[in-house]
């Protein structure tokens, strides 16, 4: 039997907890619905406010996590990969290497990438530095990866010496905007002159965005503060693309 990668789900516990707890609100919404009286307008409310808030978003995630594999290449956008010779990429927040990978298998022509994470083992992520390596090897394309430690805001690596730097859904997690000023100047730091800078996030006032996680959408930023900040650090021939509200930019030092 041929061993298969695990990439695992994205923010699985959240999704089994907001699930869980959003079935409670169906639970009461059905009782309310069948009781008369305040106790009845109570549950319902309750009920409603509980579906909206948790098994909304829970169902929303489950289905995202169901579209990634097929969907979201972000190899595919990244121009740099054939515009660069033996490229020297950085993946930030690899994770399990479900980006990372993909990217990896894209280098026919020679380069190395590298990836780093926090890897703290929390039911969020379920990140782990052993399961992104074994995931490599899996993949055949572990002479050709490095993954270790490492935070965006303080990136393990000297200066200039990447030619593409990629951050797929991962700079909304950290969370204050001096965090995000600090890793965008760290990516900087470690670029090379015209190096490549690629970006993935969700848009947070797409349709897209609200209808997979609710009101939870607030998690993310508007495409529009993504490209100010961006021209505010300096990187240049600024392109962006929106595919179902998750948006590709890519500029260059």
């Amino acid at each position: 039997m041929v061993e298969k990668p695990q990439y695992g789900w994205y923010v699985k516990g959240l999704i089994v907890g907001f699930s869980l707890f959003g079935l409670l609100g169906l639970g009461a919404l059905i009782i309310g619905l069948l009781l008369k009286g305040l106790i009845g307008v109570i549950l319902i409310l309750t009920g409603v406010s509980i579906i909206i808030l948790f098994l909304w978003p829970g169902i929303g995630m489950a289905v995202l996590n169901l579209m990634l594999n097929n969907r979201f290449y972000i190899n595919s956008k990244m121009k740099a990969l054939n515009e660069v010779k033996s490229p020297q990429i950085l993946d930030i927040g690899c994770g399990t290497g479900r980006t990372a990978i993909k990217i990896a298998k894209d280098l026919k022509n020679g380069g190395h990438l590298y990836g780093i994470d926090i890897y703290k083992k929390i039911a969020i992520s379920g990140n782990a530095l052993e399961t992104v390596q074994k995931n490599a090897q899996i993949e055949e394309v572990d002479d050709i990866t490095t993954f270790q430690y490492g935070s965006a805001t303080d990136i393990p690596f000297e200066d200039e010496i990447f030619d593409i730097v990629n951050v797929s859904s991962v700079l909304h997690e950290v969370h204050d905007d001096d965090g995000q000023k600090k890793a965008l100047n760290e990516i900087y730091r470690v670029l090379k002159p015209q190096g490549y800078l690629c970006i993935s996030e969700w848009n947070r006032y797409s349709w897209q965005t609200i209808a997979y996680c609710g009101i939870f959408c607030f998690v993310f930023k508007p495409l529009k503060y993504w490209l100010d900040l961006l021209k505010k650090h300096n990187f240049k021939d600024l392109k962006y693309e929106n595919s179902g509200g998750f948006v590709f930019f890519e500029a260059r030092k």
